[in-house]
């Protein structure tokens, strides 16, 4: 278990900036010669400076006083030459924030060629101008369609003062955009804030920090603190195609009639024509099998899914269609301080997921699925993206229960996921969903919350289990704990399977004083 590193560069072609503005780059830099000269011409190496005229080496009466002092000088020169640095990043960053970039693909285009010309132009001019020559080319890395690739050609062809000015401003954007992240996510409206807490020392003393969920009001016993949609959900599979949703996962009485796929497959059905439309638009129409052949590749995505019983692949692919679908639709308003649903996601905790022949095949099955109707995906999706993503839902994911009538035999999944519990007919869980807010809730076991679906949808509900002072931070039990009231297990089993399923060891209270019980037993 560990916090996501995946730089938010890395995914700015695909995410940030858009697949069909990647798409349109890659055709200019292919079919347009001058476009293409201009890019791979960033911006010529500046030689080193020459002496005029030749130097007569004269020793010094004390050359390690001399040596030391020019040592000083120098340390003081770097010094005071990275602070001014470091002042005119900030305010050049400062500058652009509050600018509006272009949002056709032709203006981003301009603006590109203009800022590299500029930037070629300051450069070699010399030192003096290094800093506006370095906006220049940040201006140009940030309406570009792959950052990656950029960034590369400037470290073979910048200066490399220069270059290294560029990088530094790429450093602090993004420290930026994340340390803004949490100001302004989650709304005020969810009650709740999310802040760095501590969480014990490492072999060294230095202490581990993570992020949770913390209330920003008081709460009563039974109160719910917030209700939250999930980034992305899906039903076990054994119930798809039968009385559930496939979008909102709600149980469709037999009182009411279920609504089929608008474009032609039978393996899904919907309760209402709203479902069906925001999924065929959000993710089905990459997935549905229609009419297709037995051995397309949908009807073979779809086919592993149910003979497996996993629903992680599924949503993995639904959540990268969910992305496209974001981008397309989006309004364009040029500024950089919103953020996707990848920028949400990048943030959670993931399980380290170590690949194997299983990981290699869904890898397979899900770039054959969405390779041919997404350009770019399957560059996107490398094996460290994929295995990060399952872990995120093995570490973050919650069961979900619909059952709104009767009793419902469900087949217990082989996917770890939160709130796990016994697959009774009464109560089973119905499918599992990725949340935004809820993932931040840590373990334990006398949690002050409990999530619930009144609902009978995907659509979850904090509840205050007891009184919730303004400021106390909000935990759920990720196991079994209790049932009606009494203990389903001890402290040994509890801590094994935390241990097992989520690779962390409870330090709960509640855990501490059975510890410290069973202890003084034994002594006893």
């Amino acid at each position: 278990m560990k916090t996501s590193t995946v730089a938010l560069i890395a995914v700015g072609a695909v995410v940030t900036v858009g697949i069909g503005y990647a798409i349109y780059f890659d055709q200019k830099r292919r079919n347009d010669p001058e476009f293409r000269k201009r890019l791979s011409t960033v911006a010529p190496k500046t030689p080193p400076a020459t002496l005029a005229f030749p130097c007569i080496s004269v020793p010094h009466p004390h050359p390690e006083r001399e040596r030391k002092r020019l040592l000083k000088v120098k340390k003081s020169e770097e010094e005071a030459f990275k602070n001014k640095a470091a002042e005119s990043i900030s305010q050049a960053l400062d500058e652009i924030a509050n600018e509006t970039f272009p949002v056709t693909n032709q203006d981003k285009e301009k603006l590109f060629v203009e800022e590299v010309a500029k930037g070629e132009e300051l450069a070699a001019r010399g030192e003096e101008f290094y800093n506006e020559a370095a906006v220049s080319f940040f201006r140009a890395l940030k309406v570009y369609p792959s950052p990656v690739e950029l960034v590369m050609i400037y470290q073979k062809t910048v200066p490399e003062p220069v270059f290294n000015l560029v990088m530094a401003m790429m450093s602090l954007d993004v420290k930026r955009k994340q340390e803004l992240y949490y100001k302004v996510y989650p709304p005020a409206e969810m009650n709740v804030r999310i802040d760095e807490l501590p969480e014990g020392v490492t072999d060294d003393g230095k202490q581990i920090i993570r992020r949770g969920l913390v209330a920003t009001r008081d709460f009563d016993e039974g109160e719910v603190i917030y209700t939250e949609i999930p980034v992305v959900s899906a039903l076990e599979p054994a119930l798809e195609g039968q009385d559930f949703c496939n979008f909102c996962l709600k149980q469709i009485p037999a009182s009411e009639s279920t609504v089929t796929c608008s474009i032609g497959c039978e393996k899904v059905v919907y309760c209402s024509t709203d479902c069906e439309k925001k999924a065929v638009a959000q993710y089905h129409q990459y997935l549905c099998t229609s009419s297709l052949s037995l051995s397309s590749k949908e009807h073979e995505f779809a086919t592993y899914a149910t003979k497996n019983n996993v629903k992680y692949p599924g949503m993995i692919a639904r959540f990268l269609a969910t992305m496209v679908y974001e981008e397309t639709t989006k309004v364009p308003t040029g500024r950089d301080d919103e953020y996707n649903t990848w920028d949400h996601i990048e943030r959670l905790r993931f399980l380290e997921v170590n690949p194997g022949p299983t990981e290699a095949l869904e890898i397979k099955l899900l770039k054959e699925l969405l390779g041919p109707k997404v350009p770019g995906i399957d560059e996107f999706v490398t094996e460290e993206r994929y295995l990060t993503l399952k872990g995120k839902l093995q570490y973050n994911a919650y069961g979900v229960e619909t059952v709104a009538e009767g009793e419902k035999t469900v087949p217990k999944s082989p996917e770890q996921h939160r709130n796990a519990r016994s697959t009774s007919p009464a109560h089973p869980l119905t499918g599992a969903a990725l949340y935004r807010a809820t993932s931040y809730l840590a373990h334990s076991c006398e949690p002050n919350t409990a999530v619930s679906f009144p609902r009978r949808t995907q659509e979850l509900a904090l509840v205050a289990t007891r009184p919730i002072k303004q400021g106390e931070e909000l935990t759920t039990s990720y196991v079994q704990v209790d049932s009606d009231g009494e203990p389903v297990r001890g402290h040994v089993e509890r801590k094994k399977e935390l241990a097992d399923a989520f690779r962390f060891k409870c330090a709960c209270k509640r855990c501490e004083r059975e510890e410290a019980a069973a202890a003084s037993s034994d002594r006893d």
